[in-house]
């Protein structure tokens, strides 16, 4: 079946997933923001965001099922995942009413201006008691968002590294458990408008290996990078994340 695209078309693919795979394995995050990019150099580029669908659910429910006091995750982070679950909703919603330039403009300068803020010594920190609190407020904003334009993660990203004492593997824990709460219901959402097809959902299928492979490689990784560079690097995909949507607003 993949013999209808040529060799190097595959092979380049199987590349940019393995690096999505390593990115994620790495620091939890990145995945379509490096992947897709990759593919559409040489695929359409819906087809390349199709084919990213079980790829992105497995790989999350694998970073989850892998870490540490996962009971502890779900009840500390419980209401940001429903708030996300009701955010998609409300955006796929009035996806046909919003001005996505606008919101893609103001949310991705705001990104920016946060992710710089927080590589300063002025970076903000939540208090405690208000860490549940602006789960929901940021939750609901990245379903919006998401629901909208399919970038959930700046105001996900925005909202961990602003939690006093999260370290870089409860970072990935929390927000692979986040993340299904928008991947699930938007793989959903593909295949019931029939952008993933039942070829694309097994191509889809095929590619969770290579990207498997990266996040096992991965998260070898994370082991040798102190908690510092991880919050480093972490702003980093952060501001690659808002210029994204600066991106994708004037295209």
């Amino acid at each position: 079946m993949l013999a209808e695209y040529g060799p190097w078309i595959v092979t380049w693919c199987f590349f940019a997933l393995c690096c999505g795979g390593f990115i994620k394995g790495a620091l939890g995050v990145g995945t379509p923001l490096l992947t897709v990019p990759m593919m559409a150099q040489v695929l359409p580029p819906q087809m390349a965001i199709a084919i990213m669908a079980v790829p992105v659910v497995v790989a999350n429910l694998w970073q989850f099922a892998q870490a540490e006091r996962g009971t502890a995750t779900i009840a500390r982070f419980w209401p940001t995942f429903i708030a996300i679950l009701i955010g998609t909703w409300a955006g796929v919603k009035i996806l046909s009413v919003i001005d996505e330039k606008t919101l893609l403009v103001l949310v991705g300068a705001a990104v920016i201006a946060f992710a710089l803020l927080q590589g300063s010594r002025f970076r903000l920190h939540l208090p405690d008691r208000l860490v549940k609190p602006a789960g929901v407020l940021f939750g609901g904003a990245s379903g919006l968002i998401g629901g909208v334009s399919s970038f959930f993660g700046p105001m996900l990203i925005t909202y961990l590294i602003s939690i006093r004492g999260l370290s870089k593997n409860q970072f990935v824990s929390t927000i692979s458990f986040l993340y299904v709460s928008a991947v699930v219901p938007w793989t959903i959402t593909l295949f019931l408008y029939d952008i993933l097809d039942q070829r694309l959902l097994l191509y889809s299928g095929f590619a969770t290996l290579p990207v498997t492979l990266g996040l096992l490689a991965g998260q070898r990784l994370r082991g040798h990078i102190s908690e510092a560079r991880f919050r480093n690097l972490i702003i980093v995909i952060l501001m690659i994340s808002g210029a994204s949507m600066l991106w994708r607003a004037y295209q």
